[in-house]
């Protein structure tokens, strides 16, 4: 069953505790954001609508993805002006804008920054029931509790409540009847509630109890810190997003003889170098199209160059309705991000960038390995930390690190990064061994597999991708590496188990590990990884956002690459 919910954040310019409060910008992005993310990722909210009387305000809002259908009146912007009065006046304007009234009405303060969609569709949820006027959220008060409250005059301290005196020898937590207050997370009500009773609460109201960490309320700069802390910590579900206004999509050529392909691999930074493809073919560039752009784009497209690494699976649902569809060319040398045995089926060819000669000369992903061994043995991502905490050399031994030379590397896979990372450990002085089912350019530095295990201080994994490798570093791998060793991988996520790696670090088997890949990278928005949800509670794990080869020269051969891989495809 469908509702019509309108959500409404009212954030009024006038701040005289933090100037500027609505903006003030928390890990980036200004603190309304926070808010307006939350709301667009309900399952229920049909409209976001942002009041203010601010132009920058309304701006920012429209540029985060919320609806701004006027500019509240002075006469409702002043600090004494109940809330509620702006919050029917805007329900009022906007079914008048949008031409429809609104079933249910949810206030969405932006001071709470941690609250999530999880918290509003709860509380949405529990309003469909018909049975409540509003469903207001709370927090227990923890300590802060009535029995504690004192009245100071005079310097003499009094109990302040008469119903919940503190006793003399002093209170204990334990001890203390529940007692909550309002987060100012959450108002939602009936649309009667708001505009026939002008009340937020109504004659019936339901308390949705939330976690104390999501019930930060931004009043004091505190608050902005301590909130800036649990974000960066990442206790945010609602990360924003800035809206593209103008997604970059434009179509080269015509011609009924030639064929069509799509580009959806980002050019837009050199797409001035493009006539190669565009002498061959006429071109659809799309700049990040979601799943449903695709579906209604892929018709009449010969051939495809992909983004290396989306935000979902080209699989059965885009694939489908590809009417003509012959060739995908990737930008890269791994292919999970595709359903190959969908191409299989379909007679699709699928082209990565290691079909070329060329793609040796990228040296973006052997660099950023290196540095990610590097930092392995430098303790700089714990120091900057620590730094950011106050502290200088006064805890040297907590941040002291390790030298290259001397150390034993070894490396699980010897093609193209395996090979430069041999060349830069060795000029550093350390002893670098590898380990390839097929590679003997070295045939001195061979090594079994289990020997590099058992005497390496660092294992970098750099072995390709295929169903036979999925788990290749798992339970037993671990157990045969060196302890207090460290591991690296920037292969694919679906190489390593990664409970057996989260296992590996808890008993302190590995002293570090650094990884650039997970698995599922497709599904992150809807499917938490547990390697994710490790390293934001624990040190030992330093995860990056799969960017080894996120450089614009790398990037450049790369396209260019599948640029030829096309061609070269359609010449046959």
């Amino acid at each position: 069953m469908s509702y019509k919910v309108l959500a409404v954040i009212l954030a009024r310019g006038g701040s005289k505790g933090i100037p500027k409060k609505n903006i003030y910008k928390i890990c980036g992005h200004p603190l309304l954001s926070y808010t307006i993310e939350a709301a667009k990722n309900s399952k229920y909210i049909n409209k976001v609508v942002v009041s203010t009387d601010d132009k920058k305000i309304a701006k920012i809002s429209k540029d985060y993805g919320a609806h701004v259908p006027f500019i509240r009146s002075k006469k409702l912007s002043g600090d004494k002006v109940p809330s509620v009065d702006a919050l029917y006046d805007c329900v009022k304007r906007s079914e008048k804008y949008f031409k429809e009234n609104f079933e249910y009405i949810i206030e969405l303060p932006c001071v709470a920054p941690l609250r999530d969609s999880l918290d509003i569709d709860k509380a949405l949820e529990k309003l469909f029931t018909r049975k409540y006027d509003s469903v207001i959220s709370y927090v227990n008060t923890g300590e802060k509790h009535p029995i504690r409250l004192k009245r100071i005059k005079n310097n003499i301290v009094t109990n302040f409540c008469k119903e919940y005196p503190e006793p003399d020898i002093g209170s204990r937590r334990q001890d203390f009847e529940r007692c909550y207050i309002r987060n100012g997370a959450i108002y939602s009500m009936t649309r009667k509630c708001i505009l026939s009773y002008k009340s937020r609460n109504g004659k019936k109201s339901f308390p949705l109890i939330m976690d104390s960490k999501k019930s930060i309320n931004i009043d004091e700069k505190f608050d902005l810190n301590l909130a800036e802390l649990l974000i960066d910590n990442g206790y945010c579900n609602n990360q924003p997003k800035l809206i593209q206004k103008k997604k970059q999509e434009f179509r080269v050529g015509k011609n009924p003889n030639k064929k069509n392909i799509l580009i959806t691999a980002p050019v837009f930074f050199f797409k001035n170098h493009l006539s190669m493809l565009e002498k061959n073919f006429n071109c659809v560039y799309i700049e990040k199209p979601d799943k449903v752009k695709l579906i209604k784009k892929i018709n009449n497209i010969h051939g495809w160059i992909c983004h290396p690494s989306p935000e979902y699976l080209i699989d059965k649902k885009i694939l489908s309705n590809s009417n003509c569809l012959e060739v995908i060319a990737t930008p890269s040398t791994g292919m999970t991000h595709i359903d190959l045995d969908y191409c299989i089926k379909r007679k699709i060819k699928v082209l990565p960038i290691t079909v070329s000669k060329k793609f040796e000369k990228i040296k973006a992903s052997s660099e950023f390995t290196f540095l990610l061994c590097l930092l392995g043995f430098k303790n700089l991502i714990g120091a900057l930390k620590h730094v950011r905490a106050g502290n200088w050399r006064n805890i040297e031994n907590e941040i002291r690190g390790n030298e290259v030379i001397g150390k034993k590397v070894g490396i699980i896979g010897f093609g193209r990064i395996g090979k430069n990372l041999f060349k830069y450990f060795s000029s550093m002085g350390a002893e670098v061994n590898y380990y390839d089912i097929k590679n003997n350019v070295h045939p001195s530095k061979i090594k079994s597999k289990n020997q590099i295990l058992k005497t390496s201080d660092l294992i970098v994994v750099c072995i390709s991708y295929n169903k036979k490798n999925i788990d290749f570093v798992n339970k037993d791998f671990f157990s045969r590496m060196k302890k207090n060793s460290v591991f690296v991988n920037t292969s694919r996520g679906e190489v390593v188990d990664e409970n057996a790696l989260i296992n590996a670090l808890k008993t302190k088997k590995l002293k570090f590990a650094l990884i650039d890949v997970i698995k599922n990278e497709q599904y992150l928005k809807t499917k938490k990884n547990k390697l994710l949800n490790y390293a934001k509670k624990n040190n030992n794990l330093l995860v990056s956002p799969h960017m080894a080869g996120l450089t614009e020269e790398s990037e450049k051969k790369a396209f260019f690459i599948s640029a030829e891989n096309i061609i070269s495809y359609f010449k046959k």
